[in-house]
């Protein structure tokens, strides 16, 4: 859930120019194309997914979970868990019917 006073409070601590960089980075992030990872062994792997999705600008990484257990590495995921949306599931028919909902709408 978002505070609204608060991020008004923040947003009032930056000069124009750098909001404008926030909303044009915010602009350009996609969920037209998505990432899911299936059963990744070394959770490291998943971070780096993570971060990849992060800095091309992608908004879901989408995580089925079914054997391993494991939480994402924040140190590899070098912060990018903040701006990326984590969508987890224990088997890849919940991931794909949760997918195909959102195409029917």
């Amino acid at each position: 859930m978002v505070d609204l006073d608060y991020l008004h409070f923040l947003e009032s601590m930056l000069t124009e120019n750098r909001k404008n960089k926030f909303l044009n980075v915010l602009k350009n992030r996609t969920k037209h194309f998505t990432v899911v990872v299936e059963d990744v062994f070394q959770m490291h792997n998943t971070s780096a997914v993570m971060r990849s999705c992060e800095v091309f600008g992608i908004q879901e990484l989408h995580v089925i979970e079914q054997r391993y257990g494991k939480s994402i590495d924040k140190e590899i995921a070098m912060g990018a868990q903040k701006w990326v949306d984590i969508n987890a599931f224990d088997t890849v028919t919940n991931c794909v019917n949760t997918l195909k909902m959102r195409i029917k709408g």
